[in-house]
C-alpha cells in the first residue's frame, strides 16, 4: 500500500520543520521591530525635546534682540514653508501670547492662522488624528503659555514607525526661564505630520523582512534534508520489511545511520537471519518429516506385504507340505518381529524426543555392563562368525546412569556393527576417561562409512545403504535412538572411520562427582 505523500513522516517532518523555523523567524522578526522601533522612539523623544528647547532659546535671544517675536522668527527659521521643508527633519509652529500662528506663514495681507486652524493643519497631514487629539495638542499649548513645556503624542503610531510625537516648547525673552514668556513653540517629526515611515525604520523593516526571507528558504531545505536524513533509512527499512513479507528472507537492510535508526536495521537484519535460519530449519523439518513417512510406509510395507502374500498362499492351499508350512511360519514369525522391534523402535524414538523416558540412574561399572551386553549378543556373532572383544577396563570410575538404557545402546551398536562386519573380523569396545568425560567407542572391522553420511548417520531412518536392504540395514532407527539416549544421560555421540578400517562409534558419559579423586589417577589413552 503506497502512502499518500501528506500522510508520509518524511512531509510531516519537514512541514513541521518548516512551520516551527517559520514561527521562530517570525516572532524573531517581530522582536528585532519592535525593539528597534522602540529605541528609535526615545532617540526621536530625546532629539525632538533637545531640538526643540535649542530653538525656543534661538527665538527668545532674537527676540530680545529685535524687539517682537515676528521679526526673530524671520530671522531664525526659514521664510516660506516651502523652505521649512527643505532639510529638516521636524515640523515647526509658533505662537504668540495671543494664540496667533506666527511661523510658517500663508501669504501676505491676510490674518495668520490661530491655534484651531494649526491644529488643522497637523490634522491635514495626519488622517490618524481624532477630535481628542486636537483638545490634547491645544491644551498643551495653553500649558506651554503658562510656562510648563509639554512632551506628547498624538494620533495612532504608523506601521513600522513611532508614534506623532510632539514638544510644546514655551519660548522666554533672552532664552532664560526666569523672563517673559513670549510665545510657544511646538514640533512634531515630519515623518509623523505626514504619516510616512522614517527613512531609517523603513530601511531596517525591509533588511529585516528579506532576513527573515532568506532564513525561511534555508530552513525550508535544510528541514528537508534533515527529513530526508531519517526518511531514507525508514524507506529501506520499509521496502526490506515487504520483501521479508513476500517470502524472500535473504533480505537486508543497507545504510550507514549510526543513531537509532542503524540500530533499528541492525535489528531488522538480525531478526531477517534468525528467520532465515528458522525457515531453514523449518523447510528442513518438512523434508525430515515427508521423509519420516515415506520411510515408516516403506519398513512397514515390506513385512506387510510378505505377511500377506504368505497368508493367502497357506489360505489358498498352495503349500503342500508340512514343511512347506514350517517354512512359512517361519517368514511370518521373522516379519512379524520385525515388524514388533519397528514399532518398539518408534515408540522409544518418540519417548525419547518429547523427554517422557528419564534416566533411572543407578552406580554401574561400564566394563560389567559391556561383559553382560555381549552375552545377550554372543548367538549371533557366532553365527556371523564375528569375534566380540570388551577391552574395557574396571580401573575406570563408576557411572551413574540408566542400565537399561546403556544395554539398549550397546545392543543397538554392536548389532549395527555385527551387521557391517564380514565373517572373521571382530567388533570392539573400549573406553577411556577424557577430563570428566568417560568416552567408549564402538569399533568394527568392516569396510567403514562412506565421508558423504558421516554427518547424517545419527538422523532418523538414515542409512548409508541407500538400497534399504534387509540383510545391510536395520530399521534406521538405532544410531537415532542411541544419540538420544546419551543425550538423556548428558553426553553426545559422534561418528568417525577407526584409521585401520572399519566405522567407529563412539559416545561420551559424564563422570559423577563421587569420583573426582580416583579420576586424578588414571592416564588416558587414545584408541587404537
Amino acid at each position: 500500500m503506497r502512502v499518500s505523500w501528506w500522510r508520509s513522516i518524511r512531509w510531516r517532518l519537514a512541514l513541521g520543520s518548516i512551520l516551527v523555523s517559520l514561527l521562530a523567524t517570525t516572532l524573531l522578526a517581530i522582536t528585532v521591530l519592535v525593539a528597534v522601533n522602540y529605541y528609535y522612539g526615545v532617540d526621536l523623544r530625546q532629539r525632538l525635546v533637545t531640538f526643540a528647547g535649542d530653538t525656543a532659546q534661538r527665538l527668545g535671544v532674537s527676540y530680545t534682540q529685535n524687539g517682537t517675536l515676528a521679526k526673530a522668527v524671520t530671522n531664525v527659521l526659514p521664510q516660506t514653508p516651502t523652505q521649512s521643508a527643505q532639510d529638516q527633519e521636524f515640523l515647526l509652529l509658533v505662537f504668540n501670547t495671543n494664540r496667533q500662528l506666527l511661523y510658517p506663514h500663508f501669504g501676505t495681507g491676510k490674518n495668520p492662522p490661530g491655534p484651531g486652524i494649526a491644529a488643522l493643519i497637523i490634522a491635514s497631514n495626519d488622517p490618524s488624528l481624532k477630535q481628542g487629539d486636537y483638545t490634547y495638542l491645544l491644551t498643551a499649548i495653553a500649558s506651554a503659555r503658562q510656562g510648563t513645556p509639554t512632551t506628547g503624542e498624538i494620533g495612532q503610531a504608523s506601521p513600522g514607525g513611532s508614534s506623532s510625537l510632539f514638544v510644546a516648547q514655551p519660548i522666554y525673552a533672552n532664552g532664560q526661564t526666569n523672563a517673559t514668556i513670549v510665545g510657544v513653540l511646538v514640533a512634531v517629526p515630519r515623518t509623523s505630520a505626514q504619516s510616512t515611515t522614517p527613512t531609517f525604520l523603513a530601511t531596517i523593516t525591509w533588511f529585516i523582512l528579506i532576513a527573515a526571507i532568506i532564513v525561511a528558504v534555508l530552513a525550508t531545505l535544510v528541514a528537508l534534508l534533515f527529513s530526508r536524513t531519517i526518511t531514507r533509512p525508514l524507506a529501506k527499512l520499509t521496502n526490506t520489511a515487504h520483501v521479508l513479507a513476500s517470502g524472500d528472507y535473504s533480505a537486508r537492510v543497507q545504510t550507514n545511520a549510526r543513531s537509532e535508526l542503524g540500530e533499528l536495521a541492525d535489528t531488522v537484519n538480525l531478526m531477517a537471519s534468525r528467520l532465515e535460519r528458522d525457515m531453514e530449519e523449518l523447510r528442513r523439518q518438512e523434508n525430515e518429516r515427508r521423509e519420516l513417512i515415506m520411510n515408516i510406509t516403506h519398513d512397514l510395507a515390506t513385512p506387510l506385504t510378505a505377511i500377506a502374500g504368505l497368508g493367502e498362499s497357506l489360505v489358498d492351499g498352495v503349500n503342500q507340505s508340512h514343511e512347506d508350512y514350517e517354512k512359512t511360519g517361519r517368514v511370518i514369525v521373522r516379519e512379524t518381529l520385525r515388524l514388533r522391534r519397528l514399532v518398539r523402535d518408534l515408540h522409544i524414538m518418540a519417548k525419547l524426543e518429547a523427554g517422557a523416558m528419564q534416566p533411572k540412574r543407578k552406580p554401574l561399572r561400564l566394563a560389567a555392563l559391556v561383559d553382560e551386553s555381549l552375552a545377550v549378543l554372543a548367538p549371533e556373532f557366532e553365527r556371523a562368525n564375528v569375534e566380540p572383544l570388551n577391552n574395557i577396563s574396571y580401573t575406570l570410575p563408576v557411572l551413574w546412569a540408566d542400565p537399561d538404557m546403556l544395554m539398549r545402546v550397546f545392543s543397538n551398536l554392536c548389532d549395527n556393527a555385527l551387521r557391517h562386519t564380514p565373517s572373521g573380523g571382530t567388533v570392539t569396545v573400549e573406553a577411556r576417561q577424557q577430563g570428566d568425560m568417560i568416552e567408549v567407542a564402538v569399533t568394527d572391522s568392516g569396510k567403514g562409512i562412506p565421508p558423504d553420511a558421516l554427518p547424517r548417520i545419527f538422523d532418523r531412518f538414515f542409512r548409508a545403504d541407500n538400497s534399504r536392504q534387509i540383510s545391510t540395514g536395520g530399521s534406521g532407527l538405532g544410531l537415532a535412538i542411541v544419540r538420544a539416549i546419551v543425550e538423556a544421560h548428558g553426553g553426545s555421540a559422534r561418528a568417525e572411520n577407526a584409521p585401520q578400517g572399519g566405522a567407529r562409534i563412539i559416545f561420551s558419559l559424564p563422570i559423577p562427582v563421587l569420583n573426582q579423586e580416583q579420576m586424578a589417577g588414571i592416564t588416558t589413552m587414545p584408541f587404537r
